[in-house]
């Protein structure tokens, strides 16, 4: 019998990226990068301060992210300072605070849903299935975004990469998530857009995966995933079909 018609239990969704657009944020993540500028004193174009913010994440990565888990407020932190290097400067830890601040609120003020991501929700929730977000995430991000998105009381479950002291693609987080839903891991469709973080790592502990394209983001997961989807709405599709929702 195919993936397609095994009995499904739970479906896990990615955060930013699959719920919401993080494309949709760049603008509004730019006046962080003017304000890191500011704060060291150059004047830099757009292009450039986010030409030194790619390589300020890039050291930020490589400094935090090898690690099984870490918290994504030093991440950026890191990331900020990197930057301000790049830039021929150096930021204060004040300031390297204060830009982390304001990139977290201009996410909660502008972040917007899919179109379809509610809706699917409740088609998924009405056909007795456990829905569940299992983000790379801070707990002071995650809870204030998902109540502002309308998000607190769509999901069973909401799964933060501190909470589960691990990160995605670490096996424990996935295992996390497992243990609050009641499901086995050959019960769940995992629904994201990152090719490593939603479609290899729920793979590689038995998981099922929906890899969301509609960004256009590249890459090619090892192994490819079971459904390939533009919408969140098709996954309440994938579900009717084998008879759950």
């Amino acid at each position: 019998m195919s993936a397609g018609h095994r009995e499904f239990a739970a479906v896990f969704f990615d955060f930013a990226g699959t719920l919401f657009s993080d494309r949709d944020l760049r603008d509004v993540h730019l006046a962080q990068l003017r304000f890191v500028g500011e704060a060291v004193g150059v004047q830099r174009s757009d292009a450039e301060l986010r030409a030194a913010y790619r390589a300020g994440m890039g050291v930020a990565y490589r400094a935090i992210a090898s690690a099984p888990a870490y918290l994504h407020s030093d991440l950026f932190r890191t990331a900020f300072v990197a930057m301000a290097e790049q830039l021929g400067g150096s930021l204060s830890a004040s300031a390297a605070d204060e830009a982390l601040r304001r990139q977290y609120a201009a996410t909660v003020d502008s972040a917007r849903l899919r179109p379809d991501c509610l809706k699917t929700l409740q088609r998924l929730r009405e056909g007795g299935l456990h829905v569940q977000i299992v983000s790379n995430i801070d707990d002071e991000l995650m809870h204030p975004l998902a109540e502002r998105l309308g998000l607190a009381g769509a999901f069973d479950a909401m799964t933060s990469s501190q909470e589960a002291g691990a990160c995605k693609p670490d096996p424990a987080i996935y295992r996390h998530a497992l243990g609050k839903s009641g499901a086995a891991a050959e019960q769940v469709l995992f629904v994201g857009d990152s090719t490593v973080h939603d479609i290899e790592g729920p793979a590689a502990v038995g998981m099922r995966t929906a890899w969301l394209v509609t960004d256009g983001k590249g890459g090619a997961p090892d192994p490819a995933p079971d459904f390939v989807i533009q919408t969140l709405g098709e996954v309440a599709d994938i579900t009717a079909r084998a008879g759950v929702a």
